[in-house]
């Protein structure tokens, strides 16, 4: 019985010897990438022009304000005041849910694209040179550098713009 699960020991070990894998750093993807870069522009061009649109409704909520606290403004236009602050209280807010809306989906959407691509390039790469699979590269206690395929990656990837 010892024999046999030594020989099975053996055998198994022999088979992951024979495996080949490579690895890739998605944290110097993330920062060397140009198309990663360009994606990250695009998201906080995104941001800027949403924090620009909230920036001017809470500029013109701070002066409604003031208004409304004046003690020299007649009751009807302060009543007039209270509702336009309300109603760009509101428009703020859904502008706010909006723009959280619309860049948690622009930025899912985009590292989706981005994993596919890493993954589908990856793939490529480890079939041309014989890897049976591709790790994280934190994966590896110790590795040779040349199973880090990140380089390659980021050529590749940022040649798809």
């Amino acid at each position: 019985m010892k024999r046999i699960f030594l020989a099975l020991v053996f055998f198994s070990t022999l088979g992951l010897a024979q495996q080949k894998f490579a690895c890739v750093d998605p944290n110097r993807i993330l920062s060397e990438s140009k198309l990663v870069k360009g994606k990250e522009t695009q998201l906080r061009a995104k941001v800027d022009e949403y924090q620009k649109r909230l920036d001017q409704i809470n500029k013109r909520l701070e002066e409604l304000k003031k208004q409304i606290e004046s003690k020299g403004i007649a009751q009807n236009v302060r009543e007039q005041r209270i509702k336009e602050y309300q109603k760009m209280e509101a428009e703020g807010m859904e502008l706010q849910q909006k723009a959280q809306k619309e860049l948690s989906e622009l930025k899912g959407k985009m590292e989706e694209e981005i994993i596919g691509n890493v993954r589908s390039i990856s793939e490529d790469i480890a079939k041309k040179q014989g890897f049976t699979g591709v790790l994280d590269c934190s994966a590896f206690v110790y590795r040779a550098a040349e199973i880090d395929i990140t380089k390659e990656v980021i050529d590749r990837l940022d040649q798809q713009k």
